[in-house]
Formats: structure tokens, sequence, C-alpha cells
């Protein structure tokens, strides 16, 4: 399977750690591209070439360090353990808050991050365990009945259309 059309669920936890690195940074690297892009052009607005990256790494970098360490002690957790279950995640997503509040210089906030975190993880995991959706998705065809934002055809109306040959009550001749 090719490196670019890897899903991070595409093979168990504790193998594939360099494919499930890749697509989670990979994921990273467009959100928090997006998210310093508006950061540096509305709130920071760092002057010259060399101080935009700079910011950009100041950004992002805790970004990928959250996902790599995420990644990475899930895997040794799974492999260590030699088991795939909830408290790999939990360990993992308490791993990522606790660098996370290192890297912000704020241990109060990491701690609760950690904390968070692994109970987010612990639903994740539980969630692919029991065969239900965590995240929902929009489903692959839409049909709605006026056309929505993807489609040229868009009608904001109020109300339904009226009837054949429905008049309004001020046109009536009585």
């Amino acid at each position: 399977m090719s490196i670019f059309k890897y899903s991070y669920y595409d093979t168990p936890d504790g193998h594939d750690l360099v494919k499930k690195l890749f697509y989670t940074n990979k994921k990273v690297s467009i959100i928090g591209f997006g998210l310093a892009s508006t950061e540096i052009i509305l709130v920071s607005k760092p002057f010259g070439y060399l101080n935009t990256v700079y910011r950009y790494g100041q950004l992002m970098g805790p970004m990928f360090a959250a996902t790599t360490t995420f990644c990475i002690v899930t895997h040794v957790a799974t492999n260590l353990r030699g088991k795939d279950d909830m408290l790999n995640y939990a360990i993992g997503g308490f791993s990522t808050g606790i660098l996370t509040g290192l890297l912000v210089k704020q241990k109060f906030l990491g701690f609760w991050m950690a904390v968070s975190m692994a109970c987010i993880g612990v639903a994740k995991k539980h969630s692919k365990l029991n065969n239900y959706e965590f995240y929902p998705t929009l489903p692959n065809h839409r049909k709605p009945i006026y056309g929505d934002f993807r489609t040229p055809y868009n009608n904001w109306t109020v109300f339904e259309p009226r009837e054949k040959g429905w008049v309004a009550a001020e046109e009536r001749k009585e």
C-alpha cells in the first residue's frame, strides 16, 4: 500500500510507525498551516521572511510534536504491553498533554491537557474497539432539495414553494 493512500487504522497499533507518523503529520501540516497562516496574517504580522518562518515554527512546532509524541508513545506502549487496548491511547494522550504543557511553558495547563487528552484517547479507542463513529463525517453523496454551499444551485428561500394554481388571499377576487 502506498504511503500517500495510507490511513491510520489500516494496520493495527504497534505496527508501521513510519506510515502512522507520515499520516498524522500530513494532516497536522494541512490544518496547522491554515491556522498558522490565519494567525500570522491577522494577529502577529511579523516583519520579514525570517521572522515569518520563525513564527510558523513557533505555531506549528507544538502541533507536530504533539502528534509525533502520541504516535510514538502509543506504538511503544502497545509493543511493551503486548495488548492493543484503551490504556495505550490513555498513555499516549497523557504524554502528549504533558509535552504540550512543557512546550508552551505552562505546567498547570499541561496537566489538564494531559488528563483531557487521555480521556479523549480512551474514548476514541473505545469507539474503534466497539465499531461506532467518534467523529461524525459527512456522507459522500448528498442530495439536498435546493442545492447547498457545494453546488451552484443555491436557493435560500424561507418557505416551501406554493402549490400549483395557488393564489394569495389579497389577489383573490371574491
